[in-house]
């Protein structure tokens, strides 16, 4: 399971050098909201995530550092005043309105011809 911190984004640099940019900070607790639909034909189901000023603080440190070494974010559209916490549903299952969690590591995830890999994961202490 995981929460999108920053929407899919190109830069550049290597995974390494990525991992690098973002903070490294506590964990986050977080909490389940309501549920949703993403996606341009409302086909992908979400759990909303509360923003808190934690996770809201997070969202902005990695998308300014992101910026500053020359992303480009996919669709500015969804970053700061538009970021929507979300945990998108999986074969495995999915987040409840109301369940407690803690966002635990940052996981910087690559996509080439329709496939997901992660390149690099960030501990928060």
């Amino acid at each position: 399971m995981h929460i999108t911190v920053v929407p899919p984004f190109q830069i550049e640099l290597e995974a390494e050098a990525v991992a690098a940019l973002l903070p490294h900070g506590p964990r986050i607790p977080v909490v389940a909201g309501a549920r949703a639909s993403f996606g341009h034909r409302r086909a992908v189901p979400v759990t909303l995530v509360r923003p808190s000023p934690a996770l809201l603080a997070l969202h902005t440190a990695c998308v300014d550092a992101l910026e500053a070494a020359g992303a480009v974010i996919a669709d500015p559209r969804h970053i700061r005043a538009g970021y929507r916490p979300h945990a998108s549903d999986q074969r495995s299952g999915a987040l409840a309105p109301g369940d407690h969690s803690s966002v635990v590591e940052l996981a910087l995830v690559e996509r080439a011809a329709g496939s997901r890999r992660i390149a690099a994961r960030i501990p928060l202490a």
